[in-house]
């Protein structure tokens, strides 16, 4: 609960206090029905008028009904807006992060710290309210209990201590087992990804597939035990609040009677006010697990906008995108290096440096095996990774942390696993008749139309994909173009289109092109060629197969 009390008080600008304070109301409002129905009963016994115990129960009740509702809207609107914010910022985090602390942590494992705990957080309120409801309306009814009966009181409030002391030890272990949990289950997700993104690998592969479902297996063996504990412990402590009800019962209705007259005078008013105690320290019992994995939800979300926080802290991002490069002459890159930390010791590969001028309307070719650095040579230069070293200038004009975005305007990027958006954002009122122009441009009209600010259908292949994801690019209308293995996945008769027809018609637009390519029999139709190898630039202006 104090997790939930400080993302409350750090998260929403209405104060939640008058909704606790309309849920006591509620809890209140209910006990007095309590009250009530044993006054009148006692009315009955005796003969009485019972008119104004009828219309004090139904004011009460509509009292009750009235307060009960509001806290829970009150509530699910205070926790919603406060989910929002913490979505909206971290969202807008997420943007500002580099792509390194993505690719440390991993696209699945932030997407779903970002959507699950969250949710977790809000179908929880509603339960949440109702317990601080029965939390309330359990207090009061033991006041109630002490005013008729200060011996059961105490001897509830005894037990109560007892049951209190278990609780909390049962809380370590389930905290615990839910960290486990939690653990394995990050294994299994990742495990589960690998079955479904690698399904083509395991279909053809029965040995790997096997190997594969045996580690799924076996992750989620581990962790169904854990859960299997848990969900003992938590079992028992589901029937906690009836049997603690029923073992106080024998004591107030059978033991107590015998030494205190007054106590048995007052026993049906007493065993009734227990009885009805039943379901609010039921549902208080059944609360602890829910409230346990809300403050791990939560808990989870501080840590990883802390994570965020440290990673933007340690960035150079900045959002200055007033200044234009777009009409540069050239980009000259001086001793530009970059280094991939290595886990144990040193460093797992060193790409650079790179000393090297990329003329305005240039078609650059880059070649070379895999795991030569291309890549990690194309996010350098693009702004994606940061240098260790180095420097880049643009003409005259020294790229630092005031105009890193700006820079990063120059480019429009597809990469080998680029990801195709469902709308152009970014191009609004994007011009329908520029998008048939490429349609047709990329031969893919017959199979695609625009509609509504994005194409009708991405449901294609990988080759058509990237074609549709290079007119997103054209759209984008920035002045460099790179591409990574763009014509890999292409037929050979658009394979031969793209490198002697399209790459030509888009440099004669004005772009600079930078293209990633292992096609040999075009390199020829480049103004250079860089020969990579080793996370260095070998050779340079290669036309001929190496």
């Amino acid at each position: 609960m104090k997790l939930l009390i400080r993302f409350l008080n750090r998260e929403t600008t209405e104060s939640y206090h008058y909704i606790i304070l309309i849920a006591a109301i509620s809890g209140v409002a209910n006990t007095l029905l309590i009250g009530i129905v044993n006054h009148a009963t006692a009315a009955v016994a005796n003969h009485e008028n019972l008119t104004q115990y009828f219309f004090l129960y139904m004011c009460t009740f509509a009292l009750f009904l009235y307060a009960q509702w509001y806290a829970f809207e009150r509530a699910i609107m205070v926790i919603e807006t406060a989910i929002f914010k913490v979505r909206t910022r971290l969202t807008g985090k997420v943007q500002q992060v580099e792509l390194a602390f993505i690719e440390n942590m991993g696209s699945n494992t932030l997407y779903g710290r970002l959507t699950q705990n969250d949710t977790l957080v809000s179908q929880s309120v509603p339960m949440i309210v109702a317990a601080f409801q029965m939390f309330t309306l359990m207090v009061f009814s033991l006041l109630y209990l002490g005013y008729i009966s200060p011996v059961s009181l105490l001897i509830t409030l005894i037990a109560m201590a007892l049951g209190i002391l278990y609780f909390i030890a049962q809380t370590r272990f389930t905290k615990k087992s839910l960290a486990a949990v939690q653990q394995k289950e990050e294994v299994y997700f990742k495990s589960i990804s690998h079955l479904v993104n690698g399904f083509k690998e395991v279909k053809i592969n029965r040995k790997k597939g096997q190997d594969l479902l045996s580690r799924i297996a076996g992750v989620s063996n581990t962790a169904q035990d854990i859960k299997s504990t848990l969900m003992k412990k938590e079992s028992r402590l589901w029937g906690f609040g009836r049997l603690f009800i029923y073992a106080l019962l024998p004591i107030v209705v059978f033991i107590i009677p015998t030494f205190s007259h007054e106590h048995a005078s007052n026993i049906f008013k007493i065993s009734a006010t227990l009885l009805f105690l039943i379901g609010p320290s039921t549902i208080l019992v059944n609360m602890i697990p829910t409230i346990n994995r809300v403050s791990m939800a939560i808990e989870d979300l501080f840590t990883l906008e802390a994570a965020m926080d440290d990673a933007i802290a340690d960035s150079s991002e900045s959002t200055d995108e007033e200044t234009d490069l777009s009409d540069f002459q050239s980009i000259i890159i001086n001793e530009l290096s970059f280094s991939y930390p290595n886990q144990d010791e040193g460093t797992a590969f060193v790409s650079g440096p790179f000393n090297e001028v990329i003329t305005k309307n240039e078609l650059l070719f880059i070649i070379g095996g895999n795991g030569s650095g291309k890549s990690t040579f194309l996010k350098l230069l693009t702004g994606l990774y940061y240098s260790d070293t180095g420097s880049i200038d643009v003409d005259d004009i020294r790229i630092t942390e005031a105009n890193f975005q700006a820079y990063r305007n120059l480019f429009s990027i597809i990469f080998t696993d680029f990801h195709l958006f469902d709308k152009f954002y970014g191009v609004p009122n994007a011009d329908i008749e520029k998008v048939n122009y490429w349609l047709e441009k990329m031969q893919i009209q017959h199979k695609v139309s625009y509609k509504e600010g994005g194409f009708t259908s991405t449901n294609l292949s990988t080759g058509q994909r990237k074609r549709l994801a290079l007119i997103a690019a054209m759209l984008e209308d920035k002045p460099i173009l790179v591409v990574d293995e763009f014509a890999a996945d292409q037929d050979p008769q658009f394979r031969q289109y793209f490198y002697e027809t399209l790459l030509g018609e888009i440099r004669a637009m004005g772009k600079t092109i930078i293209a990633v390519t292992h096609d040999d029999h075009y390199f020829h139709v480049a103004d250079r060629v860089l020969k990579m190898h080793e996370g260095q630039i070998e050779a340079q202006n290669i036309n001929v197969p190496p």
